[in-house]
């Protein structure tokens, strides 16, 4: 499994994008600097996006990417959410005043519509872009997800926005070809209190959701550190002892 990091920043700065994860070239997770990040050909490669939620970094990609590919797509880009995203997406975002709804619209040049959007339910195995996901429900201040993502040897957990939490690391233990786990930590310490009344992690309560995997040999991959504060949650992190802690970055490829 080929995993790329877009933009893995909790605000946006230059050199900080916002989330974007694009797995096997086809897939991406969270779309908030697809375009800024890869090329019209690139972009034209992507048949499926997951959405963890619909906060703006999350999202922000989709309105541009479905400018870009009006007349240059092959076949309908599938968006994959729970209701409420999908709800969401629809009723503040392609709506036809903040953005054309580009689910209805079509044209000579483009005769079905660049997206479609599909919903994820329960937490029951679905098959998507040639891989196998399950969605389950987060702790956050809007209704989020996490994904694990199974190419039938190697399962990526892909967590997302979240404050603690417990369903999905009870199936996460469960999980023995687990790989990989990406994780946030968008506040230091100091700020526990914001933290906690939005829903995010800090490096404290990241290390206790670790914990709670038990599994110290899985990689722990942070992400969506906010940039104001990226040295001091960077430190704050490398204090963490007896888990494999790795901070990415910008522009990382991995492969699991």
């Amino acid at each position: 499994m080929k995993f790329r990091v877009l933009g893995c920043s909790g605000g946006q700065v230059p050199g900080k994008n916002l989330s974007s994860y694009l797995v096997n070239d086809s897939l991406l997770i969270d779309s908030g600097s697809v375009t800024s990040v890869l090329d019209l050909r690139a972009q034209q490669q992507i048949r499926n996006i997951l959405i963890t939620h619909v906060h703006l970094d999350h999202v922000m990609g989709l309105a541009t990417m479905a400018d870009n590919l009006f007349g240059n797509c092959k076949s309908t880009v599938h968006v994959w959410g729970i209701d409420e995203v999908i709800a969401a997406i629809k009723s503040s975002f392609f709506n036809d005043t903040v953005w054309p709804d580009f689910t209805q619209i079509t044209g000579d040049s483009q005769p079905w519509p660049v997206m479609t959007f599909h919903s994820l339910a329960g937490e029951d195995p679905m098959p998507i872009a040639g891989l196998t996901v399950i969605m389950v429900r987060v702790n956050h201040v809007v209704p989020s997800t996490a994904f694990f993502i199974d190419d039938g040897k190697k399962t990526l957990l892909h967590v997302g926005d979240t404050g603690p939490t417990e369903r999905v690391w009870q199936i996460a233990r469960r999980k023995r070809n687990l790989c990989a786990v990406v994780l946030e930590a968008s506040f230091p310490n100091r700020l526990q209190s914001h933290a906690d009344m939005s829903r995010h992690l800090t490096p404290r309560t990241l290390a206790h959701e670790v914990e709670k995997l038990g599994r110290p040999s899985v990689p722990i991959l942070v992400t969506h550190l906010k940039p104001q504060y990226r040295l001091e949650i960077i430190r704050e992190l490398k204090k963490i002892k007896g888990y494999r802690l790795r901070i990415l970055k910008e522009g990382n490829s991995l492969r699991f």
